[in-house]
């Protein structure tokens, strides 16, 4: 699956049937003889049916990019949904 800057799926939005969910993901690499760690977070639309092992993937890989590490630790991981109850 493709997915935007975001870490959303491109496709997402083109049935209509998305939920809009906030993630935040803090990770950690060895980097010289210590260590850079960073946070991230963002929303996603999730189509029905997706897993989210699926949708964890995808973020961990837009961490990857962004740190540029070649490994990394994940410190922290959220993904709730973004609407609030009223």
């Amino acid at each position: 699956m493709d997915t935007a800057t975001n870490g959303a799926p491109q496709n997402a939005s083109d049935t209509g049937q998305t939920h809009r969910y906030m993630w935040v993901i803090t990770v950690q690499w060895p980097t010289g003889g210590g260590f850079g760690n960073a946070t991230f977070s963002n929303t996603v639309d999730i189509p029905p049916g997706a897993s989210r092992m699926g949708v964890y993937m995808q973020i961990f890989e837009l961490a990857k990019r962004e740190t540029r590490a070649t490994s990394l630790n994940v410190l922290f991981f959220a993904l709730e949904p973004d609407r609030l109850a009223a």
